[in-house]
């Protein structure tokens, strides 16, 4: 970025700590570096066994509870499945040895990990066997194999690893350094390694000795366990709707934000970039938009902490958390996996886990990216060159001519620049490209994770920086990440937190109108230049004048972004500590406080250098606008977990209590005129025109409880409620329950299913329950009082205007049915998942017009109902599976939006707004936000003009545009004759991720898209417009002329009236949104580990080189189909696009180091 940011002051200010947190960081530091825990000690621990008949991977469960250990093994060498019974109460040495020894099972201690081997008995010679020596004879020799192996990302040794000589029992496993020695007979044999969470490998032993092997991790065994609401759970035990999304697919993207990592990955979550801005923020939408008035956006959970992120395209507030701190992302799509969230889940749950160090390891990693960011080709407007814009001012002038004078225009009625057409060669000053760059982007983050015996500690610094690809525009972060576990005793567990990140952004105002720089570059006039004749930009471009007609005159584009400022700045703390208590083996409690403390301070100048359209720069003009915001929420937790497992059945019970606050003020003051534009400070202007402090402030209560049972791990339940009260809502209706439940069947555990070659896992799921929605205003319940005056005789009275209460007034509520099933298929090579689901949101929160006998014209009430309809299928699989791996996942789902009533009268909803005209509708029976203008019907012909039951209006002449007569009147009237004309909403959204290894070379893919639905490119009210005032689409070259040029018949001609209706909403405008993004392609090497060695200190290096945004197939002319525009509701007027900032294509090298 090119503007000098002066933030040393607010980086000393906004690093502080509070002394509870300093102290709390002291502690835990102390603890992080406790000693280790001796192997005896945790023999040692006492274990109460009493099962019968139960699987032994329970039976570890139930160990790994009580002693605080974690087994580690390999399915293939020990089976989980089979079934032991014992009652003992020992140490747990004793009761290993009691339970192991039958299964000839060995183990070894290392720290708080237990390995588990199986003992390959020794064959003992009969007397048949005795073989009598043979003189001369020679025995065959048995050599020793030697190696290690290493995690393939992390490059650290594995212990536990399974390493078997093929078609024997014969086999061994490696070291806690994952290393081993084994003895094969010859060169032919084949070794097979395995290890729990990894893909298999079978290796040729040929003439070497020693072998050293990286395993792959499997996704499909990482996505065992998913992260839910308050817990985690298996992901054969789910029983509700929820997604994971494979973090090795998206961790060398070159984005800023987790959202748009997320692009394309999980079916049924629409993520649209509305925008290209550095920082700017993206829609997600979980199954489709269930409300009128209250927000579309999920809920983002982050390590616990209910995070608010809803559209804001200007600062997107996942910008806040550095996307290399994430370890997992869970998106909880049905009402089962969101109630547990009560009166914030109903637009869906997305679960954010940052990282955590791990225990008996010291990491060390480095990653570092580099790139360039392009805007493509598609997308960039295609107008008129110089020759032809001369010529459109001729055509008007022409006419203005004719009109005034009753005269054909002479040459000297033209400006001097359009006198000779001629010679203008070339396009013109292209205003659009002028303001692009190629900008530089990069990301660095080091991350340090140690762990002791008893304790883990996590620490991150990072550092991102992207300029953006329209001038003087640009983002940098800095963030870290500490977080520390211990512990402190065998049933007492502490940890803390803190993730700090400081932004600064440039930024400039896009997506808003044809004023902004980018609509101005789409419509200015090409034959004026932005230089003067020594290379200076000229700060207002005067276009060529004549007493009949001139092109408007603008401010430079490129010069408004030199000059003028839009500097924000934010830091954010999240902070958490936590305790957690093992009662008992069985029973948990667990405490936790998490913080978010954020601070914003935004600078706005505009010098009196920048003019506007038609409105030229006067000395003495600067003006200025500044505000400051702080906030503080905080929210405490308690709840306690009941896990126990008897005989055949597993119950798992959850209650907690939760209570959160947050606080919020905010200043702002817009000051001028400014003398002159050297001194910028507030006290230099010469008054502050207005100000105005905004203090806000919500809390809410809740109590909370899930029961997960399950028997003979064939038939699940889940049962959850929530009971939440809410300050947002008005006393007479401010508490409400929200329930689910839910059922599943793992058919394949049934016995006619179960040895199935083809079909490994089948599962049915079942749900129901209700969400809400409390994304309001934090006073709408209450009466609004708005400063006033009025005239009484003839003195002016101060006044106080008092609005309307609603004390019933509550949340939303929507209420879903998901039906889902999940298979796997040729042993686990191949998954399908399929959901389908019935959302209906009820009660929502509408401005609805009241009789004005009660004083008053609206109110917020509860009405109105929507209702979501679709089916999700997700296919993933591995197609080739060796040295050459391909893995992919394909996505579809298919939504359909209907709003089922509004209020009592059926009222249509009006949105949006173009020449004081809406641009959508909303009516019962359809869609929400319906295209809503005139329809293109061509332009007035000759025969038009001779038909009677056309009624001649000033603007019924040939050539003019001619729109439909919809009510049938036979006059074209503005709004009377509009009506819906497109739909915003796709047919169906895809997602299509490759993955492809061999050897050490990587290779991604990733494809996302969506079939059918509209935009409307909000900029052809300019570039449509052929009053002469604006460049033009370069179509409009072959528009209608004469009756004898009449063009192609569909485009209309400069009209002979100022205004005209060529530039109203209509058909035209509507686009086909439909598009297919290869979103980025990802190349990637790792260097061979023996090069790697060689330096002494670092375990793995891998290199790749990735593009974003490789290429977009699309018909839309505009330059982004999912584009909206910032000053429209993008819920009740979806798909209007103005002035988009562009999308870049991100070119980029990385590096990713271990140590």
């Amino acid at each position: 970025m090119q503007k000098n940011v002066r933030t040393k002051a607010f980086l000393l200010k906004a690093m502080r700590m509070t002394v509870t947190q300093f102290l709390l960081l002291v502690a835990f530091c102390g603890l992080a570096s406790a000693r280790p825990t001796k192997a005896q000690e945790v023999l040692n621990t006492s274990v109460s066994l009493k099962i019968e008949s139960v699987e032994i991977k329970r039976v570890f469960n139930t160990i790994e509870k009580q002693a605080n250990i974690k087994f580690v093994y390999s399915p293939n060498a020990i089976r989980s499945d089979q079934k032991v019974s014992l009652v003992m109460t020992n140490k747990l040495s004793e009761v290993l040895r009691e339970l192991l020894t039958p299964l000839n099972i060995s183990y070894e201690v290392v720290g708080t990990r237990i390995l588990l081997r199986k003992k390959f008995p020794e064959k003992s010679a009969s007397i048949d066997e005795i073989s009598v020596p043979i003189p001369n004879a020679i025995e065959p020799q048995e050599q020793i194999i030697k190696g290690r192996v290493t995690d393939a990302e992390k490059n650290e040794g594995l212990p536990g690893v399974s390493i078997l000589l093929k078609g024997t029992q014969k086999g061994t496993s490696t070291n806690a350094n994952g290393e081993f020695s084994l003895a094969v007979p010859d060169n032919n044999a084949i070794l097979v390694f395995s290890f729990v969470g990894y893909e298999p490998q079978e290796v040729l032993v040929g003439n070497r000795t020693q072998i050293n092997l990286s395993l792959k991790t499997d996704t499909k065994a990482l996505g065992e366990v998913v992260v839910v609401g308050y817990g985690t759970q298996r992901a054969k035990d789910v029983t509700g709707s929820v997604a994971t999304i494979n973090q090795t697919t998206i961790k060398d993207l070159p984005v800023s934000s987790i959202d748009q990592k997320m692009i394309g990955q999980v079916a049924g979550v629409q993520i649209q970039q509305l925008s290209g801005a550095p920082g700017g923020g993206t829609s997600v939408r979980i199954r489709g938009s269930g409300s009128l008035g209250a927000g579309n956006e999920p809920l983002y959970v982050v390590d616990g902490m209910p995070y608010a992120a809803g559209l804001n395209q200007n600062f997107n507030p996942l910008l806040l958390i550095n996307p290399n701190d994430i370890e997992s992302i869970s998106i909880l799509k049905d009402a089962s996996s969101t109630a547990i969230y009560g009166s914030r889940g109903a637009n869906g749950v997305i679960m954010i886990t940052t990282k955590k160090g791990q225990y008996n390891r010291l990491q060390v990693n480095v990653s570092s990216m580099r790139g360039v960011q392009q805007v493509p080709q598609k997308g960039r407007p295609n107008l008129m060159n110089q020759q032809e814009f001369a010529d459109l001012q001729r055509n008007k002038i022409d006419i203005a001519v004719r009109r005034a004078e009753n005269r054909a225009a002479t040459i000297n009625d033209y400006p001097v620049e359009y006198q000779n057409p001629s010679s203008l060669v070339g396009d013109g000053t292209d205003w659009y490209d002028l303001l692009l760059q190629t900008a530089p982007i990069q990301d660095h983050t080091v991350s340090i994770q140690k762990g002791t015996q008893d304790s883990r500690m996590n620490f991150s610094m990072g550092y991102y920086k992207q300029e953006g690809v329209l001038r003087y525009t640009g983002v940098e972060r800095y963030s870290a990440n500490l977080g520390i576990e211990s512990t402190v005793s065998k049933r007492v567990t502490v940890g803390v937190s803190l993730q700090p990140t400081l932004i600064n952004q440039n930024r400039t105002n896009t997506n808003s109108s044809r004023e902004d720089v980018i609509g101005v570059a789409n419509w200015a006039n090409p034959v004026m230049s932005p230089y003067d004749a020594n290379g200076q930009l000229i700060p207002y471009i005067r276009s060529p004048q004549s007493k009949y007609h001139s092109a408007w005159s603008f401010a430079n584009p490129l010069f408004v972004l030199r000059e003028t400022t839009q500097l924000q700045q934010q830091f954010q703390n999240l902070g958490s500590a936590y305790l957690e208590w093992e009662i008992t083996p069985d029973l948990r409690v667990k405490s936790s406080l998490n913080t978010i403390w954020a601070t914003s301070k935004f600078n706005q100048f505009t010098p009196s250098t920048v003019g506007a359209s038609n409105i030229p720069p006067v000395a003495g003009t600067g003006r200025s606008s500044n505000s400051r915001g702080d906030s503080f929420n905080w929210l405490l937790e308690n709840t306690l977990t009941y896990n126990k497992t008897f005989q055949k059945h597993r119950l798992n019970a959850l209650l907690g209590y939760t209570t959160q606050k947050d606080r919020s003020n905010a200043i702002n003051l817009n000051a001028s005129p400014y003398p002159n534009d050297l001194i910028q400070t507030i006290n230099a202007a010469q008054a502050i025109g207005t100000w105005g402090e905004n203090q806000q402030e919500w809390s809410i209560i809740s109590y909370l409880g899930r029961l997960n049972y399950s028997f003979d791990d064939k038939y699940l339940l889940t049962a959850t409620f929530r009971s939440d009260g809410s300050s947002r809502f008005g006393a007479k209706n401010r508490y409400a329950t929200f329930p689910s439940i839910a059922a599943a069947w793992r058919i394949s555990e049934e016995d006619f299913l179960k040895d199935n070659k083809v079909l490994n896992n089948l599962k049915l799921r079942a749900s129901y329950g209700r969400s809400g929605n409390n994304n309001i205003g934090n006073y709408s319940h209450l009466a609004a009082i708005n400063p006033g005056a009025y005239v009484f005789g003839n003195t002016q009275v101060s006044a106080s205007f008092v609005g309307l209460s609603n004390p019933f007034l509550t949340w939303e509520e929507s209420q879903q049915i998901d039906v889902g099933l999940d298979a796997e298929f040729f042993n686990n090579r191949l998954s399908l998942i399929v959901d389908l689901y019935n959302k209906e949101s009820k009660n929502m929160l509408l401005n609805d017009v009241i009789p004005a006998i009660t004083g008053f014209n609206s109110q917020i009430v509860n009405k109105g109902n929507v209702r979501n309809r679709g089916i999700e299928i997700s296919l993933g699989g591995t197609p080739i599976k060796g040295a050459l791996n391909w893995d992919f996942n394909l996505n579809f789902a298919f939504n359909r939006n209907k709003v089922l009533s509004l209020n009592e009268n059926g009222d249509r909803v009006l949105s949006g707004n173009n020449d004081n005209n809406p641009t959508h509708i909303t009516v019962v029976g359809k869609p929400i936000g319906q295209f809503f203008g005139f329809i293109a019907d061509g332009v007035y012909t000759a025969a038009d003009i001779a038909n009677p039951n056309i009624i001649k209006t000033a603007q019924v002449y040939e050539g003019n545009s001619k729109y439909k007569d919809i009510n049938g009147d036979g006059v074209i009237n503005d709004f009377l004759d509009y009506t819906m004309i497109g739909n915003p909403h796709p047919d169906f959204i895809f997602g299509f991720s490759n993955n492809f290894s061999y050897k050490r070379f990587t290779l991604g893919i990733i494809m996302n898209g969506q079939k059918g639905g509209q935009v409307m490119n909000g900029l052809r009210q300019s570039t449509d417009n052929l009053q002469g005032f604006f460049n033009v689409n370069k179509e409009f070259v072959n528009r209608w002329r004469s009756a004898e040029n009449p063009g192609d018949g569909t485009l209309y001609g400069v009209p002979k009236l100022t205004p005209s209706w060529g530039h109203r909403v209509n058909s035209r405008w509507v686009e086909d949104a439909s598009f297919l993004r290869v979103s980025n392609l990802s190349l990637g090497y790792s260097l061979p580990e023996g090069l790697v060695k060689k330096t002494g200190f670092i375990n793995s290096c891998r290199l790749y080189f990735t593009v974003q945004n490789l290429a977009m197939f699309t018909n839309y002319t505009g330059a982004n189909p999912e584009a909206q525009s910032r000053d429209i509701n993008n819920t009740l007027s979806p798909g209007f696009d103005i002035s988009s900032y562009p999308l870049a294509r991100t070119t980029s090298v990385g590096l990713n180091l271990s140590f």
